[in-house]
């Protein structure tokens, strides 16, 4: 294993960091507002788009059923949303951000604007550019290979 210069493991730095940055920014929101980064970016999403159907908010979390159903369960228990059924179709759940909630969000932002400060400490606004546009990048190129249902090589499993 290289010393953390030198590690030039993409696939392992970038689970590596975005476990240690969560763990980091869980702890001081926990700490702080007493609710995860889960939740706060799910009462950013019902800012912008408040009344929005479960599975919507789903989808923008990139969560699957049963961890958005827990989510949302102590996010209702925290008083932060409300659920109710929708008024077209009774199976369907809209989700609506409540007073505190949008409150824990506006308290919130200021945090998460910190969070992107501290990770921009030390770099040039240069190498912040090609940060930013390498992982844009690795965003695109999954979602463009799951929506064309392309297959990536992998000649060792094929072999």
């Amino acid at each position: 294993m290289g010393d953390s210069a030198t590690d030039r493991r993409i696939f392992f730095l970038i689970n590596r960091s975005r476990h240690v940055l969560l763990k980091w920014a869980d702890n001081i929101l926990t700490e702080n507002l007493s609710i995860t980064t889960s939740q706060l970016v799910a009462l950013f999403i019902l800012q912008n788009a408040n009344g929005c159907l479960l599975k919507e908010l789903s989808r923008n979390l990139g969560l699957n059923n049963s961890a958005i159903t827990g989510l949302v369960s102590r996010m209702e228990k925290g008083g932060l949303i409300k659920k109710r059924s929708c008024e077209m179709d009774g199976r369907a759940t809209r989700v609506y951000i409540t007073p505190k909630g949008d409150e824990m969000a506006r308290i919130g932002l200021p945090l998460v604007e910190r969070f992107n400060e501290v990770m921009e400490e030390g770099f040039s606004s240069e190498e912040m550019e090609t940060v930013c546009r390498f992982l844009n990048s690795v965003i695109e190129k999954v979602a463009q290979s799951k929506s064309r249902k392309e297959k990536i090589s992998f000649p060792l499993l094929t072999e």
